[in-house]
């Protein structure tokens, strides 16, 4: 019980208990001197005034200072009390221990505090972190998963998430998944998903039930990552790992053929005195051009250096005929038509083993192309780079069966193949290393329409000089 001033009237035991005062000490005391600093003043500006005007107030919050200095917080519900005339005559106050009640405010004071923060975490995460109802329909969709797959949130929101994030053909993994789930157990597997764009990518998914008692799924959450690049490094890592061991292997098996190499050579020297006949001569002779050429690539298979010897004026004609001669059988009896236009090309400076490398793969493989028959266009002319530099383009067109689009991108990466086990993969990526070396630059058309099939390779070459800088390769 309080006088109008806070004087202390009356306290039961339990308040003695609550400041650690005892009864004598509360003579002539005030409750707003029991109370801190701000509690204080609280009381006599506001305190009073509002009971005086309302007659009662409830849950007022204050912190009490026990005689050991301690602070004890305290909820205080107060009735103003008035005589007969009605006259404001005392007040009456019940003070209850909140330290729990405080304790637990600040619980859930922080807890508010960092679940708002795991929302901001959430809502910015590069990761797609979505949440999605038993059937999988998208419920909420923060900004990382409309960077990944490019919708909005009210584009996706009530969608299904297995026909709009992945392809066709992985829906029944993603339903076996999710059926997972529904025994309480986390997934994290990875999956081939398709954008706004309908763009493919590999993407890193962990899937996580939310279950009620007594164990009922009711929801569960999609955190999606997308791990093409990381991929793609790993991949290209792969390929530089193997492409390493295949050097390797040329190295050695460079080693152990140049022995062989070298007796057959001295046998063709031998025979060369002994023949008489100009066609058998002529015959030898490119026998010891070939010999000498496999010697040369077996020494530089894979190492792609600029070489010792300078560079030479190649007749490119020539150099069609001279390779032609090696597949002359070959395309008669496929019913190969080969037309040759040099349209009176100067001589070519460059390196004579690497270009005939270039051509008789280019060759090689309009051959696989046109087994069935059909019609192959070697042509080369003189042109004017942008530079100014003087230089040749080299075409190689056949009527096969075309290169696909989604193959057209990947030609010239190391060990892709389309031969099967019969291909190596590496062809083509050789070609590739050996034309920038040379600065030059290639261009590929290929066609797979019916009655229109066929490729067309575009060599472009400056005449080298001693010194080079090579171009930036060109893939059309």
């Amino acid at each position: 019980m309080l006088a109008l001033d806070g004087t202390l009237l009356q306290a039961n035991r339990a308040f003695h208990v609550l400041t650690g005062q005892t009864e004598p000490l509360f003579q002539k005391r005030r409750f707003q001197d029991l109370l801190s600093r701000a509690g204080g003043m609280f009381y006599e500006t506001q305190f009073t005034q509002v009971i005086l005007l309302r007659d009662r107030l409830t849950e007022v919050a204050f912190d009490l200072i026990g005689a050991d200095g301690v602070i004890v917080p305290v909820l205080v519900n107060a009735v103003l009390r008035r005589d007969n005339s009605g006259k404001p005559h005392d007040i009456f106050m019940a003070v209850f221990n909140a330290s729990r009640r405080r304790a637990y405010e600040q619980d859930l004071l922080q807890a508010r505090k960092i679940a708002e923060q795991m929302v901001e975490v959430i809502r910015h995460s590069s990761d797609a972190i979505i949440t999605l109802t038993t059937g999988g329909d998208i419920q909420t969709w923060n900004k990382g998963a409309e960077q990944i797959f490019g919708y909005a949130p009210n584009e996706v929101k009530g969608k299904s998430l297995l026909t709009l994030l992945f392809v066709r053909e992985q829906e029944g993994h993603i339903r076996e998944a999710i059926a997972l789930l529904g025994r309480g157990r986390s997934i994290s597997r990875e999956f081939v998903g398709v954008n706004k764009t309908g763009k493919r990518m590999e993407l890193s998914v962990n899937l996580t039930p939310h279950m009620e008692a007594p164990g009922i799924l009711v929801a569960f959450s999609a955190i999606l990552r997308d791990v093409t690049t990381q991929r793609d490094a790993e991949k290209a890592l792969i390929r530089s790992e193997k492409l390493a061991s295949v050097g390797r292997l040329a190295s050695s098996i460079a080693h152990e053929i140049n022995n062989p190499l070298e007796a057959v050579t001295n046998l063709l020297y031998i025979l060369q005195s002994q023949v008489v006949s100009e066609e058998a001569k002529g015959l030898v002779t490119t026998a010891q051009e070939e010999l000498a050429r496999v010697s040369h690539i077996a020494n530089h298979t894979l190492r792609f250096h600029r070489q010792s010897t300078k560079a030479t004026d190649v007749d490119l004609g020539e150099l069609f005929n001279s390779i032609l001669g090696l597949y002359r059988g070959r395309f008669n009896n496929s019913g190969i038509n080969v037309d040759v236009r040099t349209l009176g090309a100067s001589p070519l400076r460059c390196y004579d083993g690497e270009m005939r490398q270039i051509l008789m793969n280019l060759i090689s493989n309009a051959f696989d192309a046109t087994r069935s028959g059909g019609r192959l266009i070697l042509a080369c002319r003189d042109i004017t780079l942008r530079d100014g530099l003087r230089g040749a383009r080299i075409t190689i067109a056949d009527s096969g069966t075309g290169i696909d689009a989604a193959v057209l991108e990947h030609i010239f990466e190391a060990f892709y193949t389309t031969k099967g086990i019969g291909g190596t993969g590496l062809g083509l990526w050789i070609i590739q290393e050996l034309i920038e070396k040379a600065g030059g630059s290639v261009r590929v058309r290929s066609s797979t329409k019916p009655g229109r099939s066929g490729t067309v390779f575009v060599l472009t070459f400056p005449h080298l000089r001693e010194e080079f800088t090579p171009m930036v390769l060109n893939r059309a």
